[in-house]
Order: C-alpha cells, then structure tokens, then sequence
C-alpha cells in the first residue's frame, strides 16, 4: 500500500498522529479513497492504569518497544475530481470527532493495556 503523509500533529499527552492519504485507483477514474491515522506508542514513555499487568519488561518483551494505534477509514467508487474533497472532509470529520479522544492523558496507557488484554485472549485460544 502506498501511503503519502499529510499532516502530523503533535498531542497534548505528548504523542503525535499521522495522518497519510493511502487512495488508490480502482476503475478508470474512480478512486478508492482511504485515510489512515497511526500513532506509534514507545511503551517507557507512558504510565499504565492497571496494576494487574506484569512488569513493563514484560509487556515490551510480548508487544514490542512501539505499539501502533491505527485507524482506516474508507470510501470507494468516488470520482477522480471529487477526490479530494471527500479525503479532506474525512480528514477534518475525524480530527474534529477524535483527536480530543486521542489527545487524552490516559489515552496512551489504555491503548497498551488494551492491546494485551488482546494478547491474552489470544493466547488464551491457542490453548
């Protein structure tokens, strides 16, 4: 997938959103028109809500030094000169509706946390 960087901003909680046009031509002039908005998350940089969860070496060992954030919103069959209309308007609908979301003190904490409760529902299943 080709992903062309749009904008970065810079969170109050002290991470920062991506925001990259990933569209893409599926017939003639019509466009499969998607946004992506990833944040990368270094697990040291953040506090973690639960005291259930092991030790921060853990977690690191089992998610890695960075967990992602990311979210794709899509919209297909749309015309080649209305384009970029509709990827500015999702881009603006989502900065509007999620960014004080994301811009959240726990936000970071809670998407780490989420993402191993994950793991071990997982892995739970394996068994």
């Amino acid at each position: 997938m080709n992903e062309t960087l749009i904008q970065t901003i810079a969170l109050n909680n002290g991470q920062a959103v991506q925001i990259l046009d990933a569209s893409r031509t599926i017939a003639g002039d019509r466009w499969q028109v998607t946004l992506v908005v990833r944040m990368e998350i270094p697990v040291d940089a953040v506090s973690l809500p639960d005291t259930d969860l092991p030790a921060m070496e853990e977690i690191k060992k089992i998610l890695g030094e960075t967990v992602i954030f990311e979210v794709k919103k899509e919209r297909n069959f749309i015309d080649e000169q209305k384009k970029q209309s509709v990827l500015d308007n999702m881009k603006d609908t989502f900065i509007s509706i999620s960014l004080p979301y994301l811009s959240h003190p726990e936000f970071p904490g809670r998407h780490i946390t989420r993402k191993f409760a994950e793991y071990k529902n997982r892995r739970a299943w394996e068994r």
